[in-house]
């Protein structure tokens, strides 16, 4: 979702079938690499082990069928997460999301990074993992030695 001021009033978000609680936010993802923005950490990983805040929550991997979504409260929480400075507010991971946006609401969207519309009138859009793909990487400076693996 894109920057939408008072969303969490006109979304709700499912995780695994239970409804989420969502906070004041102006954005959500949902996300299954480590980062993205050019190396941004939304998730967190390395807040791991170090704030009762994040407990509830397993490290972020590629490799463990599980998707995570994060909340960013406005523009500058964004720069902020960014900088590093603060980090996104972790939502919730699972295996099946779903958002569903509340009638008479428009709420900018992408997918895979493309622009979404959506028409007036109630939308439910419900992402879970598929498949995976493995892939081959040189883990030497031998042409002969190559590794194929699901990498974190």
């Amino acid at each position: 979702f894109g920057v939408c001021a008072n969303l969490h009033k006109k979304i709700h978000l499912y995780c695994d079938d239970k409804e989420i609680e969502l906070p004041y936010l102006e954005g959500a993802t949902i996300i299954n690499i480590p980062s993205q923005v050019g190396g941004v950490d939304y998730w967190g990983n390395h807040l791991l082990g170090k704030s009762e805040a994040v407990e509830q929550f397993t490290k972020q991997s590629t490799c463990d069928q599980i998707l995570e979504v994060i909340g960013i409260r406005s523009v500058l929480h964004m720069g902020q997460c960014i900088i590093g400075l603060d980090g996104a507010i972790r939502l919730c991971q699972g295996k099946n999301i779903k958002l569903a946006v509340e009638a008479g609401n428009k709420v900018p969207m992408q997918i895979d990074g493309e622009p979404f519309s959506h028409q007036d009138g109630s939308v439910m859009v419900e992402i879970e993992f598929d498949t995976q793909i493995r892939m081959l990487k040189k883990v030497s400076n031998s042409a002969r030695e190559i590794e194929m693996k699901c990498y974190q």
